[in-house]
C-alpha cells in the first residue's frame, strides 16, 4: 500500500479505526479515521502524522504532543493542525521533559523526534517552568549517540538553547 510512511494515522493506535491496534490491520474496516486523543477526523490517515504515533510513543501516553502533519508523496511535511496548550498538556510535557537522558533513544528516523518536539512545544508555549530542565538538556554532549540510526544530540542540545531564550525572551 502507497503512504507517506509508517509513521502515519493510518497506522496509529489512537485512529478510533484501529480498535487501540499499530499496524495495518483494520485498514479496510469501514469506520472513520478518527483520532481519539485529539478528537479530529483525519481525512487522509496515511499521509497525516503526530508525536503521538507509535514509531516515537511505545508507552502510549494519551496526551496530545506537538502538532499534526500532513504530507505528500514527494515526503514534504507541513503542520495542519497546531500543538494543543492546556495545562494538562504542559503538565505532562513538563514531565516527559524531566526524563530526557543525555543518551538518546533509538526512534523512528523520519520526522522530528519526541524529545526534540516536547522540547519545541515547551518554547513555543513560552513555558517558564520548563527552564531548569531545558538548560539540564542543553548541557549535553552533542555527540552523545546511540542506535542503529546513529541519532545524536546536536538537534536536541540547539532545540533546547532556542527554547531558552524563547521562554527567556517571553519574560521580558
Amino acid at each position: 500500500m502507497p503512504n507517506g510512511g509508517s509513521d502515519c494515522c493510518g497506522t496509529c493506535w489512537f485512529n478510533a479505526k484501529n480498535k487501540m491496534e499499530a499496524g495495518y490491520e483494520h485498514d479496510h474496516d469501514p469506520e472513520p479515521d478518527f483520532c481519539i486523543i485529539r478528537e479530529l477526523d483525519i481525512e487522509d490517515p496515511f499521509y497525516t502524522y503526530c508525536a503521538n504515533h507509535p514509531h516515537r510513543n511505545p508507552q502510549k501516553l494519551d496526551i496530545p504532543i506537538g502538532p499534526v502533519w500532513t504530507g505528500d508523496p514527494e515526503g514534504n511535511r507541513k503542520i495542519w493542525k497546531p500543538s494543543p496548550d492546556t495545562e494538562e498538556v504542559r503538565l505532562a510535557l513538563l514531565r516527559l521533559l524531566s526524563q530526557i537522558q543525555e543518551l538518546p533513544e533509538e526512534e523512528y528516523p523520519i520526522g522530528i523526534y519526541r524529545d526534540e518536539m516536547i522540547i519545541r512545544q515547551l518554547g513555543d508555549l513560552r513555558e517558564p517552568r520548563a527552564i531548569r530542565d531545558l538548560e539540564r538538556i542543553a548541557a549535553f554532549k552533542p555527540s552523545s549517540s546511540a542506535g542503529r540510526f546513529g541519532r545524536d544530540r546536536k538537534a536536541t542540545v540547539n532545540l533546547a538553547l532556542q527554547a531558552i531564550a524563547k521562554i527567556k525572551q517571553s519574560k521580558q
